[in-house]
């Protein structure tokens, strides 16, 4: 009788776990967050897409055609987000000259879905008032 018990618990164990689907015991990886910023100067849009980052200092700033740079840093770790930073230099022939920084702090909402986290910004620089607009979005996907 114990044999036949254990027969058929083995049976049946075989049987649940044939009919669980093969993602349960698939392992996925850490979602991180993507913040993508659409920066637009003179007509033309560029979307920067950046992911956490555990050192400001080694995010590059991307050249925005020669008369703007826009660094986007993301920084946390496992999923988290510490802080995001928004940076905008203007270019001149000597040197970039910071004219815009923008500052978001936790909480950030969770979602697979990317919402809008800053505003649509405008800003102008040089001496014929340049105008470069940019705005990002979020998806978080950290639980």
């Amino acid at each position: 009788m114990q044999k036949l018990l254990f027969c058929l618990m083995q049976i049946w164990g075989y049987a649940l776990i044939s009919m669980l689907p093969v993602a349960a015991f698939a392992v996925s990886p850490a979602k991180e967050p993507i913040l993508r910023c659409f920066v637009t100067y003179a007509g033309s849009t560029e979307v920067i897409e950046t992911g956490l980052s555990s050192n400001p200092y080694q995010v590059a700033a991307h050249d925005i055609q020669g008369r703007f740079r826009f660094k986007p840093v993301m920084i946390g770790e496992h999923g988290r987000i510490s802080y995001i930073k928004l940076y905008t230099y203007f270019q001149t022939n000597k040197t970039d000259i910071p004219i815009h920084q923008a500052s978001y702090f936790p909480p950030f909402r969770r979602n697979k879905q990317a919402y809008l986290l800053t505003p649509h910004n405008s800003l102008y620089a040089g001496e014929v008032e340049r105008e470069l607009q940019y705005h990002c979005t979020l998806k978080n996907l950290a639980s």
